[in-house]
């Protein structure tokens, strides 16, 4: 039980570091096609313009100053907001309402009724009755709206990103000859190997830091600091041990079921990989736990 707990750990070690690489390059990406403003425009145009002949409400909004001034720039390139609290949307999206007038009901009522878009004149003019017309009221009715939407949105950008996450996966897979099928029984048949891996985990869940969470949306520079210290640290580290990459394959002894088996597990690879780096480390760090509770004391 004890040597396939440790082949347990030693796979899931390197999971979580391919996991890493493709969250960091995730993260890199996405910063550089602006994905989270994407995003964040999908969810406000669903709130603002359910129909594209209604988009001066949404337009109006975008040009806002505080909404400009919340933009973004990656490498050399200006994003809009991939975050907007729901103070700022709130605040913004009544100075659009009102266009300059004083801020009362009795200007906020006239304004909706005048919006272009219908669904968002019912909402916003359901939300007044609710609250009874009264301005706080109608504030926090208007902030819980967007805070609804935004956990909605937030559903979207991860099952988009957990599809661009496999496809990550299964170029690392393939760029590092990463089949998870070879690594399992390259482990397991080399018990000086095991070790080695297992110690390498251990170390690096004993540091007491959350190295499973890569940070979201850090700068242009740092995100390709961040690839480069992954490849060039963790993953040098168990490249050569492991025989991962393809200097040492030669692809002439490799039949059809080698490639097929060798398929599986870069499949397995690219899938658990999407999974994300901070599933990996938790159940990392609780498998190390266990082990060595698991130990018996010396005599």
């Amino acid at each position: 039980m004890t040597t396939m707990l440790n082949v347990v750990i030693g796979i899931i070690f390197v999971l979580l570091l391919f996991s890493l690489l493709a969250t960091t390059i995730m993260e890199l990406l996405a910063g550089a096609l602006g994905l989270r403003g994407q995003n964040l425009k999908k969810a406000l145009k669903n709130m603002l313009a359910t129909t594209d002949a209604d988009e001066m409400i949404l337009e109006k909004f975008r040009n806002n100053a505080l909404f400009k001034q919340l933009s973004y720039q990656f490498g050399k390139k200006h994003y809009n907001p991939s975050y907007l609290s729901s103070d700022s949307f709130q605040s913004i999206l009544f100075d659009v309402i009102l266009d300059g007038k004083d801020l009362n009901v009795d200007n906020i009522k006239k304004q909706i009724d005048e919006l272009p878009d219908e669904a968002l004149k019912s909402v916003l003019n359901q939300f007044l009755q609710e609250s009874e017309e009264q301005l706080d009221g109608f504030r926090v009715k208007v902030k819980d709206w967007y805070n609804s939407i935004m956990d909605r949105a937030s559903g979207w950008y991860k099952r988009y990103t957990q599809r661009i996450l496999i496809l990550v996966g299964f170029f690392i897979a393939i760029t590092f000859n990463a089949d998870t099928i070879a690594i399992y029984n390259r482990l397991e048949k080399d018990p000086a190997l095991l070790q080695q891996v297992v110690d390498m985990a251990v170390q690096y869940t004993g540091n007491g830091q959350n190295l499973g969470v890569v940070e979201s949306d850090p700068e242009f520079e740092q995100a390709l600091q961040n690839v480069k210290t992954i490849l060039n640290q963790e993953l040098a580290a168990i490249k050569s041990p492991l025989g991962l990459g393809w200097h040492n394959v030669d692809l002439k002894d490799l039949s059809i079921t080698d490639w097929l088996i060798k398929l599986l597990g870069w499949t397995v690879t690219a899938l658990s990989v999407s999974l994300g780096a901070p599933f990996w480390f938790d159940l990392l760090r609780n498998l190390v736990n266990l082990r060595g509770a698991g130990k018996k004391p010396e005599e």
